[in-house]
């Protein structure tokens, strides 16, 4: 029987109960419970699962959920008969979400932080009815996180038959991700030696010692505050790039298929590996340990796309998800904590190369001088590069998808094309893929281009070669997804600079490969020559039998010089 797609609730019973299909991920509760740490952090980027992941260990382990187990997990691996663990339906679960904490000021991230304590430690005294009416007032009566929590356990403390805890944190680190790229003053404030948030975590680390709790696991996205934590709390782990739980947020491929044949998947009614192909370009390729070849998709993205295929039978006319706009101003704000030319330098070798070798960064330390390596290692766990191999302490690290590409040809366009044309017209560009989607020309692009690097100092135009030129194509081209963009690919172990590939949701005829080639001043002399060479380049790939497919297909040759591009189609 069909399952529904699931909805991109957090709550695992909800998506259980409504019939949703659920990516077992039910095996790693036997992983957890055998490693020999029991107080962990895991780090995943945004819409990775994390959520989801903390309700599912709730519902396995909180004794109020007891009597829901069958229903819940019969189904998946942990139900399965001789799988599931001693402590099954053991602990009293104590959850913390801090994702909505506000930053606006410190008193507010304090005030919004101890709401958010008291709600959670109220509910818990609600649930396991462990204390009369008197004793929960004592309990809740002050105002801070911190003396509620101990006033908590000290009650707790009292009790002849004391109960095991299971604290489960959500987006631990989310306030102080924001203020990282917002508000630096305030982080250093809040995360120093005598700063609230690390004497919250004191009290946790004071109880996990007296035996209250017995269990932790806090999700975030980025470690910058563990070294300012664990000073205080260094009974922790961080877990994130081990292997064996690599797979633990995320899909793997085999995953995949698995939620589109028990979903949307029906004999016929689409192409399932044309699907899985297509995706795999857009959604797959995180990877989040050296130890480990397999990659990652992003759920929510993925289950957006899948959700709007099935619906509307089309792919979205946007296949990444709009949200993944507000990334923009925080990636924007992490490059800014690094010297302005080293921090533009990383992203332009990223961008030029879709790699970079660097080390990584486990634990920040705001007190020490930003480096590239924090640079580099914030854009890895903020899911914007990912590991493609690593050797020693270095680490290759490459753009994981497409969706990530398209990330920074937009970042680029509101940086390098804003900056120095004043906006980006929606209007002339517009234009100019209306002239290259339907009449298969290329004039007003290179013209746009022209008028781009004219309007760039010479400073900047220092050095200029074509991995530059390309850069500046790049913002311009991924405009409104009408083209599907293809960077040095590799076709039969041939590298076309550039492949654009006209996207089925728009209407036009033509798609192009595209050869650029800058001339330096002393290279002028030599124009013919290699003017000739891209001719023959073009000419070698237009026989390759995955291109002659397409009979729409316009090779181009780009040659600048002095700013000026001329345009050389081959047939």
């Amino acid at each position: 029987m069909k399952k529904r797609l699931p909805s991109l609730s957090s709550n695992f019973a909800t998506i259980i109960n409504d019939g949703g299909f659920y990516v077992d991920k039910t095996q790693f509760i036997e992983t957890l419970e055998n490693f020999n740490q029991k107080i962990l952090f895991f780090h995943r980027p945004r819409r990775f699962g994390k959520s989801l992941l903390l309700s599912m260990i709730e519902h396995y382990y909180g004794i109020h959920h007891k009597d829901k187990f069958q229903s819940l997990f019969s189904n998946y691996y942990i139900g399965k008969p001789g799988k599931t663990t001693p402590l099954c339906s053991r602990y009293y679960i104590l959850n913390f979400n801090f994702s909505g904490i506000m930053t606006d000021s410190t008193d507010d991230i304090f005030a919004s932080f101890s709401k958010e304590v008291s709600t959670q430690v109220n509910r818990f005294l609600r649930v396991y009815n462990l204390f009369d009416s008197a004793r929960n007032y004592e309990i809740l009566k002050d105002e801070g996180a911190i003396d509620i929590l101990r006033n908590l356990f000290s009650s707790i403390s009292s009790l002849v038959d004391k109960p095991k805890i299971f604290i489960l944190i959500d987006e631990y680190d989310h306030f102080i991700n924001e203020l990282l790229a917002f508000k630096t003053d305030h982080f250093k404030s809040l995360v120093a030696q005598n700063g609230w948030v690390r004497k919250f975590y004191e009290v946790i680390k004071q109880y996990v010692g007296d035996g209250i709790i017995d269990r932790f696991f806090a999700t975030g996205v980025t470690p910058v505050t563990l070294d300012s934590l664990t000073s205080g709390f260094n009974i922790a782990k961080n877990i994130t790039l081990d292997a064996q739980f690599h797979n633990m947020a995320g899909f793997t491929e085999d995953e995949v298929r698995k939620l589109i044949t028990g979903t949307i998947y029906e004999e016929g009614k689409f192409d399932l590996e044309q699907v899985v192909f297509d995706i795999r370009d857009w959604y797959n390729g995180s990877r989040f340990s050296v130890e480990t070849n397999e990659k990652l998709y992003n759920p929510q993205l993925l289950v957006n796309f899948l959700t709007t295929f099935y619906y509307e039978g089309k792919y979205p006319s946007d296949m990444y998800d709009p949200s993944v706009a507000s990334d923009y101003s925080k990636i924007r704000k992490q490059l800014s904590l690094l010297d302005i030319e080293e921090s533009f330098s990383v992203i332009t070798s990223i961008v030029q190369n879709e790699n970079i070798r660097e080390g990584i960064t486990l634990q920040y330390n705001l007190e020490d001088r930003f480096i590239k390596t924090d640079l580099v290692s914030l854009l890895f766990y903020n899911g914007l590069l990912t590991i493609g191999g690593g050797e020693g302490k270095l680490i290759d690290y490459v753009i994981p998808n497409y969706v990530v590409k398209t990330m920074y040809w937009t970042f680029l366009q509101r940086t390098l094309v804003d900056y120095n044309t004043g906006t980006f017209h929606t209007d002339e560009l517009i234009s100019i893929f209306d002239e290259m989607r339907h009449k298969g020309k290329l004039t007003k692009l290179v013209e746009y281009i022209s008028a781009l690097m004219n309007s760039i100092s010479n400073r900047d135009l220092r050095g200029f070669k074509e991995s530059n030129l390309k850069m500046l194509f790049m913002p311009v081209l991924c405009f409104a997804n009408i083209y599907k963009i293809y960077s040095d690919i590799e076709v039969n172990r041939k590298y076309i600079d550039i492949y654009l590939k006209l996207q089925p949701n728009y209407n036009g005829k033509y798609s192009f490969i595209l050869e650029l080639k800058y001339l330096k001043q002393d290279e002028f002399e030599k124009y013919d020559e290699i003017k000739q060479n891209g001719i023959e380049q073009l000419k070698n790939y237009l026989r390759l039998e995955n291109l002659q497919a397409d009979e729409n297909l316009k090779a181009v040759l780009i040659i600048f010089r002095n700013n000026t591009g001329e345009i050389v189609e081959v047939v």
